[in-house]
């Protein structure tokens, strides 16, 4: 499969990810930014799939797999490295989704920031 399936499964993984920590968590503050991140990181897949499949077509059909995570926050903060790291590999040359991939890194930079930080 082309990455941008990639990038929807793993998407799809860390919206369903944080959910669930989303609840099992004590902490008011990463429940807080838990949520959001759920629903931000939706709107960003949403505008960048669309913007991809306006420029170069439907993308194929993709599964979403989540395993184990240790720390919600590492993870979230290795998947960013994943998306920012094939960055041009997955906007396939669009200057458009390339921004908006930013938007989506930004997201989860974000909510590392707060998960980090703000306890």
């Amino acid at each position: 499969s082309r990455m941008i399936e990639e990038l929807a499964s793993r998407v799809f993984a860390a919206r369903d990810a944080a959910h669930r920590q989303h609840w099992k968590t004590g902490s008011y503050s990463q429940h807080m930014a838990l949520g959001a991140f759920y629903d931000d990181v939706i709107e960003d897949i949403d505008s960048v799939i669309e913007c991809y499949q306006g420029e170069f077509g439907l993308i194929g059909k993709f599964s979403v797999e989540l395993g184990e995570i240790d720390s919600i926050t590492q993870f979230l903060s290795d998947e960013a490295d994943w998306i920012a790291g094939n960055r041009e590999k997955l906007s396939n040359g669009s200057a458009a989704v390339g921004n908006l991939l930013d938007s989506l890194v930004g997201t989860y930079r974000t909510t590392v920031y707060k998960l980090r930080f703000l306890m």
